[in-house]
Parts: C-alpha cells; sequence; structure tokens
C-alpha cells in the first residue's frame, strides 16, 4: 500500500458552527455530528481491523471518544485498525472536523485519513498525546480515525504498542455532507386519476425515495399552491444531524386533496406530488412528478341520476360545426339510463385566447334521455358536455363550435350622392380580443369579385371607420360593399364578413 501523503492541518477552534459556517454549500447541505455533546453516542461509526491485534472502544460516553488501539505481540506491515465514516450514496462529505489524540510507538502510528470519491487517500493533523483539533476541506467520501503499523524498518512486523501508547482517540466530529441525488417521486394513483372529470375530495397516492439524506418534506400542489405539507421526522439535534442518513429513504403517502380549493379552476390543472431531501443549510434538492386532473366545479348537480353514458354532438355534423358569430349553436345528444328531467351542462372554453371554462348552457333531458342544448352566439369555443351527480361526472369532450366573424357595417350616405363626394363607413367588429384586428372595407366588381379599397383597425370598443371619396361616379349607379376580417391570430374567429350594404349614387 502506497505511503499517505500528508496535509498536517491542525486549526484550534472553539466551536464546530464557527468552522462550518464560513463555506457556502453547493447544493443542500447538513452538517453531521457524532461522538459529540450534541450527539454523545458513538453514532454511526464502525469498527474495521485487519487482525484482533487492533481493538476498539467506544468511549463516547466520556471525554477519551472512540478509541483503536494495539494488544498484540506483534502486527505486520500495512495492518490497521479504524473507526471508520462513509458518505450516503449520492453525497460526499466537503468539510470534516475532528478532535484527535494521535500517538505513535512500536511501529504503530494513530492518523486521521480521508478518501476522496477517486481513491486518493489524504492524512491530516500530526501527532500528539493531548487532543487538538483538525479540519480539512476538499470532497471525501471517507473518514478514518486509523491505528495502522507503518513499520519501523522496511518489512518488519510492529511490536506490541502496551497501555495504550500507540493510539487514534477521537471525539467532537463534525463532517458537513453535501446532498448530491434528488429524491425520487412516484404518482401511485388514487380516486384523483380514476375518472376523467372529477369533483370533490379525491385520494392520491404517492411514493418518494432519496439515497442521501433521506426524505425531510413532502408536498402536494394544485397549480403550483401546496395543499398539503408533511414534515418528517429526522434525527436532528440544536441545528445538526446526528446520523449519516438521517430522514427516512423512502416514503408512502396518501393525500386528500379538495378539488373544490381555490387553487383549481375548472378545466384542466395540474397537480404535482413533490420531495425534499435534507438541507440544514442552502437549498434543498426537491423533485415532483405532475399529472393533468381534469376538474368540475361549475355545472350544476343534477336532481336527477342513473346515468350511465353522455352522447352529444352538433347534429348531423358531428363533434365540430361552423357558425356565424351572431348565431346560435345547437348541441343534441342522449343521457342513456337517465329517462327525464336530468341536467346536462355545456361547458364552454373561447379558442386560443386564455379565457376561463364557464357554463355555457344547460338543458333537461326528455323522457328517452335525449336533450338539445342551445350556445348563445360568440367566438370559436371548445365544448365539454356534462352531467354531475354529487362528486361524479359523466363527461363528453372533444366539441369544438368554429366561429366566423359577422361584423356590422353602416354606410352613409346611402342615397343621393354625388361624384367627389365621400362614403363615410363604420361598424363594429364582435369581442373578444377585437383591439387591433384588421378590417378591410370591400366593394363589389361584377357578381362575384371583391375588391379591397380601405383597410382599418378596431379601437378598444371595437369600432371602426372609414372613408372614401367617389371620383369617377359620372351617372347614376348602385354600389355593394361589405366588411371583411380575416383570420388573425390570437382573435377567435375564423375569416368572415358583414352583410352587404346598397349605395345608390346619383353621378354628375
Amino acid at each position: 500500500m502506497r505511503q499517505l501523503r500528508t496535509l498536517a492541518i491542525a486549526l484550534l477552534v472553539t466551536a464546530a458552527v464557527a468552522l462550518f459556517a464560513a463555506r457556502q454549500a453547493d447544493a443542500g447541505s447538513y452538517v453531521v455530528s457524532q461522538c459529540s455533546t450534541v450527539a454523545p453516542g458513538a453514532g454511526q461509526a464502525s469498527w474495521e481491523a485487519t487482525t484482533p491485534g487492533y481493538g476498539g472502544r467506544d468511549r463516547c460516553g466520556s471525554d477519551q471518544g472512540l478509541q483503536a488501539y494495539h494488544d498484540a505481540a506483534e502486527s505486520a506491515l500495512w495492518h490497521f485498525g479504524a473507526w471508520v465514516w462513509r458518505a450516503p450514496p449520492g453525497t460526499v462529505f466537503t468539510n470534516l472536523q475532528a478532535t484527535a489524540s494521535l500517538t505513535a510507538q512500536a511501529g504503530h502510528r494513530g492518523q486521521l485519513v480521508v478518501t476522496t470519491p477517486a481513491g486518493e487517500q489524504l492524512e491530516f493533523g500530526s501527532e500528539h498525546d493531548d487532543f487538538r483539533v483538525h479540519s480539512i476541506d476538499g470532497e471525501f467520501s471517507q473518514f478514518h480515525a486509523w491505528l495502522r503499523c507503518v513499520a519501523p524498518g522496511s518489512g518488519r512486523p510492529c511490536g506490541r504498542a502496551g497501555e495504550d501508547s500507540a493510539h487514534a482517540y477521537v471525539r467532537g466530529i463534525y463532517l458537513r455532507t453535501e446532498d448530491r441525488a434528488a429524491p425520487t417521486v412516484t404518482l401511485a394513483g388514487g380516486s384523483l386519476f380514476e375518472q376523467p372529470v372529477v369533483r370533490g375530495t379525491r385520494g392520491l397516492l404517492f411514493e418518494a425515495g432519496d439515497r442521501g439524506g433521506g426524505i425531510r418534506k413532502v408536498e402536494v400542489e394544485a397549480n403550483g399552491t401546496i395543499l398539503v405539507t408533511d414534515i418528517r421526522n429526522c434525527a436532528l439535534a440544536d441545528g445538526f444531524a446526528t446520523a449519516l442518513s438521517p430522514c427516512p429513504p423512502a416514503t408512502t403517502e396518501s393525500a386528500a386533496v379538495p378539488t373544490a380549493d381555490q387553487a383549481f379552476a375548472t378545466g384542466p390543472n395540474l397537480v404535482s406530488a413533490c420531495a425534499e431531501d435534507l438541507a440544514l443549510d442552502g437549498a434543498a434538492n426537491r423533485v415532483c412528478e405532475s399529472r393533468e386532473v381534469w376538474v368540475d366545479n361549475a355545472c350544476p348537480r343534477s336532481a336527477v341520476g342513473g346515468g350511465s353514458a353522455l352522447e352529444a354532438g352538433f347534429g348531423g355534423e358531428g363533434d365540430s360545426t361552423l357558425v356565424r358569430s351572431d348565431r346560435a349553436a345547437l348541441v343534441r345528444g342522449r343521457l342513456a339510463g337517465a329517462g327525464g328531467g336530468a341536467t346536462v351542462c355545456a361547458l364552454t372554453r373561447v379558442q386560443g385566447y386564455g379565457s376561463p371554462i364557464v357554463v355555457g348552457a344547460t338543458a333537461v333531458t326528455a323522457a328517452d334521455g335525449s336533450y338539445a342544448i342551445s350556445l348563445p352566439p360568440g367566438p370559436s369555443r371548445d365544448v365539454y358536455v356534462h352531467h354531475a351527480v354529487g362528486d361524479r361526472v359523466l363527461s363528453r369532450h372533444g366539441l369544438s363550435l368554429r366561429a366566423s366573424a359577422r361584423p356590422t357595417l353602416q354606410v352613409s350616405p346611402r342615397r343621393g350622392l354625388r361624384n367627389r363626394r365621400r362614403l363615410h363607413f363604420s361598424g363594429s367588429l364582435p369581442a373578444p380580443a377585437c383591439e387591433g384586428r384588421l378590417v378591410k372595407i370591400q366593394a363589389q366588381l361584377g357578381r362575384r369579385r371583391w375588391r379591397v379599397f380601405r383597410t382599418d383597425r378596431a379601437d378598444a370598443g371595437c369600432r371602426f371607420a372609414a372613408r372614401y371619396r367617389l371620383r369617377a361616379t359620372h351617372s347614376a349607379r348602385a354600389y355593394s360593399f361589405r366588411a371583411l376580417v380575416p383570420e388573425q391570430a390570437g382573435y377567435p374567429f375564423e375569416r368572415g364578413n358583414s352583410a352587404t350594404v346598397r349605395v345608390r349614387v346619383r353621378g354628375g
């Protein structure tokens, strides 16, 4: 075995807190206290020896700490006994402080040694019989309080070191542990996910695990709002961890999720189960798993139940229909198994506009379960048809009501206009999202051709206006005008036009 590289770092400090507060952690970290006033027991140190000639004693309850000594006639070169601390998987020790008494005799030498993640071993400290504070910074996977035969001469065994004259005694160990492994979260199910649409209080099951410091906190969120928080019991005292992995490595959680809470909106919601590992300073590693949940908090509950299946569509047009924005649309369908008097609700959301889902209209079933819901005129909308009894919802989604824009148009004067006089055009676009939308004023050429001769944009009140001077109308004739609204990004209407307005010009 190769000789250790000696760093010889000895730093006297009065408290562990002063040492570790100086370093800013890169990730969530915690300081593990072992064999100290905070954690007076032996903690999680393990005793390891290559031969029974080396002995270990737990004297943490006294001022002698954890002891490594030799009590045999002789021991071979590089044989050892040591108290060992190993960083949990996914973590590293980044600072270490220990109070130690380290002596040498008969070829045996007391040592404080750390091992890097790459396997390099570093010795720090110096030989002295009295207890002194030693510290080291870096990244380490193990810490050893070691008594080892380093041999008085090449190949010769070490003799007996009687009455602990050669020893490694250590106490007051503080290990800053940086947790670089994020927890894992798995949504296991629950009644929250059993139906396409839910309402009321529903159950959520999830599992969380962490291979570093363990799970410190679990939470359930809806659309970023915390609904449930649970802090796990961890081995902590006075701001220190008293175990290398102080928190539970895994947990299975159940939560009651109130979908009527204000954190939920009617429509798709993002529900997340989250877990954090331990961080006594810095930011904890946090992981969430999310799933979309469709919640109906808007449709009125039906007084008549018994429905087993819900059908809906736009008559013979199926799942989609196109109507003018100034006309109503009719949703027809059947609620199987319910009979007459059951309430069916149509929820709507304006397409491409980010608006909330609202109740568009409701209807009551006939004796055979059939119904017809008249949706009021308006923009293009997604339509969701529901039948709710208690907290159970039958749903029919995927309906699309497409609306072509139907602006208004007024032209003045309508009669008696002469050449070189102005025509005034005004009107309004259908709301919402009408401000700044393009409108084109067209004149009819022949029977089928339309020509744009003026354009304008609607103001905040959806109004537009334009003027045009007649220049070549020398004889009496009639003109036909209309306002055309092209399809525009963010405007929830398809291309459409106004009714045609006819104007008679006297000419001359």
